[in-house]
């Protein structure tokens, strides 16, 4: 998927966090959730946040360890290290939902990486027509969402 549906995907999950976990600062909450939905494509040379970090994507295949579950669990302790209970959460369904959404492309993510080949795909091409649907589904399901916090 794109930057702007991961950034959508982490908006209407954050959504659904603050609904159920009551940050006292929501505003930081879906800034963190929002950051992490780009933040597994650090892998990719040409991404929004690969561009600033090129070792990276150097050093690990795009869709590889970042989009693994390993990742998920390394996202859990270095933000547990530095953030409050409630926005590792923020930072948890963030990740995740940049994972469920590229799980939805046609390439897939490949969750156990790099000790199994098991991938999960689904039907979407990134950057086509059905990734536009998706996009503006989630679009209009968040400004419900939003307004009916």
């Amino acid at each position: 998927m794109m930057f702007k549906t991961h950034l959508m995907f982490g908006f209407f999950l954050g959504l659904f966090g603050i609904q159920y976990l009551h940050p006292s600062n929501q505003v930081l909450f879906i800034i963190i959730a929002m950051f992490c939905s780009a933040l597994p494509d650090i892998d990719h040379p040409d991404s929004k946040i690969g561009k600033n970090v090129k070792i990276i994507a150097f050093l690990f295949e795009h869709r590889g360890f970042f989009h693994s579950i390993w990742a998920v669990l390394l996202v859990f302790f270095l933000f547990s290290l530095t953030l409050g209970k409630v926005y590792v959460f923020a930072a948890l369904i963030g990740y995740i939902s940049h994972l469920l959404a590229d799980a939805m492309t046609k390439e897939g993510i490949k969750v156990f990486h790099p000790f199994s080949k098991y991938a999960i795909r689904g039907f979407i091409r990134t950057g086509t027509l059905g990734e536009l649907i998706v996009f503006l589904v989630v679009s209009v399901f968040s400004v419900y969402k939003l307004v009916n916090l």
